[in-house]
Parts: structure tokens; C-alpha cells; sequence
């Protein structure tokens, strides 16, 4: 393994994915159309999540763990059923969703991943 870091930026305040050791960190992922509700937002990030793994030469089936932020537990049911019709039966990470407030009061969910190249 190398002890290179590879960065893939978006802004002046972060990366969106960081490589290093083998291992993708991507940083939290959050939708553009905020104006979806809770599963549509779901889907679009999981969709920016498959962009970053495809960039990096990896996979959702290399996921090794995702941290679900949602602002209220009783969306949960919309996040399980857009991440079940999306993850890798075959392949699922570790996963956690948990209650937080979020960067703005339209977005329903945020997303941080740990995959293998």
C-alpha cells in the first residue's frame, strides 16, 4: 500500500472523497434538490456516493461502513426504503442512522461513507 494521499476536491472547505491506505473517506454527501422529500433526497445522494466510488475505481459492494445523519427518526422508513432498493444485498456495510441537525432546514438526510479502492 502507499502513503500517497489522493484528494478529490469540491470546495475551499473540504474534499468530497479522500484515499489513503487502500481506504475511501468520503466526506458527508448531501442533495442538491432540496426541495424532495426524505427518500428522493436519499436516492440522489446515494447516486452522488456511486459518482465518487466509480471516480476512485471503486464500488458501493466495497463499502465498509455509512453514518446516516437525518434531522427527525421518523423518516427513517424513507431512507431504509431508497437505501434497500439501492445497496448491494450481497455486500452491506456496517451502517448507523442517527438524529442530527443538519446544515439547513430542507435537508432531510446526510451521508458519510468508508469504502475500499
Amino acid at each position: 500500500m502507499s502513503d500517497a494521499i489522493k484528494r478529490w476536491p469540491c470546495d475551499h472547505k473540504l474534499s468530497d472523497m479522500v484515499a489513503h491506505g487502500g481506504l475511501l473517506y468520503l466526506s458527508g454527501q448531501v442533495a442538491e434538490n432540496l426541495a424532495a422529500n426524505t427518500k428522493g433526497q436519499t436516492a440522489e445522494v446515494l447516486g452522488m456516493i456511486d459518482r465518487l466510488l466509480t471516480n476512485a475505481g471503486s464500488h458501493k459492494s466495497k463499502l465498509l461502513s455509512a453514518s446516516i445523519f437525518i434531522p427527525e427518526m421518523r423518516d427513517k422508513p424513507q431512507i431504509d426504503e431508497a437505501w434497500l432498493a439501492w445497496a448491494d444485498p450481497q455486500s452491506l456495510p456496517a451502517r448507523a442512522v442517527m438524529e442530527a441537525r443538519l446544515g439547513s432546514v430542507d435537508t432531510r438526510v446526510e451521508i458519510i461513507c468508508v469504502a475500499t479502492q
